[in-house]
């Protein structure tokens, strides 16, 4: 730089200058494009999921009574535990119904099937005619929780028919985790919708309710 003129120099600091301006200049547009970018796919995100949730918000308010009574029927069928204890009481109501008297009952264990399923198997013992046996057979296919008949014994002693039943029911946990919010609600088809208005027709248990009583004074507590 020794040989530039001096009035050269003078003149190429200006352009430096503006150089530097310009090169600023540019990374600041760039870093701003870049945000302004993310920003719309932000928005862009957040009226995706505002869509999702208000069409989840309709779709409940709209079918939230047959979505509740759906839940109840379905895990009334296929409960989230063991369901021997309802299971026996749904036989028995059977039974009952059937004018039969259970006899002789069993529970086994817990097992799981191939396909995850837990299940637990229950036999049973009945004495009665044969058309009345026949007919509890044929009932018990249309109770909740589900139950299916696994293997069957008639016997005759003297003139009583007895019949020995075991049959096994399935049960899954419930999910411990919600979907997402901002997960879209997938309809059910039109097998679905059979088969809930299928188990909608069986025999439900029926759960009595007690309600607590109030405190009260106790005005003899030595009891005389």
């Amino acid at each position: 730089m020794k040989n530039i003129p001096f009035i050269i120099k003078i003149a190429f600091k200006p352009f430096l200058i503006i150089f530097l301006l310009i090169s600023v200049s540019l990374i600041g547009f760039s870093r701003a494009f870049s945000e302004i970018g993310n920003l719309n796919e932000e928005r862009g995100k957040a009226a995706k999921n505002e869509n999702i949730l208000k069409t989840k918000l309709d779709t409940l308010s709209t079918n939230q009574e047959n979505v509740l009574t759906n839940v109840n029927y379905a895990s009334s069928f296929l409960p989230g535990e063991n369901p021997a204890l309802l299971l026996l009481y749904q036989l028995r109501v059977s039974a009952v119904g059937n004018g039969l008297a259970i006899t002789n009952f069993k529970v086994g264990s817990e097992t799981k099937d191939a396909n995850g399923l837990m299940k637990v198997s229950l036999s049973l013992e009945i004495a009665g005619p044969l058309e009345q046996i026949i007919n509890f057979a044929n009932s018990i296919k249309t109770i909740s929780p589900n139950v299916w008949i696994d293997d069957t014994e008639l016997s005759f002693t003297g003139e009583t028919l007895r019949a020995s039943i075991n049959v096994v029911s399935y049960w899954v946990p419930f999910p411990t985790k919600i979907p997402a919010l901002t997960e879209p609600i997938t309809s059910i088809d039109v097998a679905e919708k059979e088969i809930l208005s299928k188990i909608s027709t069986y025999s439900q248990p029926f759960f009595v309710s007690l309600t607590p009583m109030a405190p009260y004074e106790n005005l003899n507590p030595f009891g005389e």
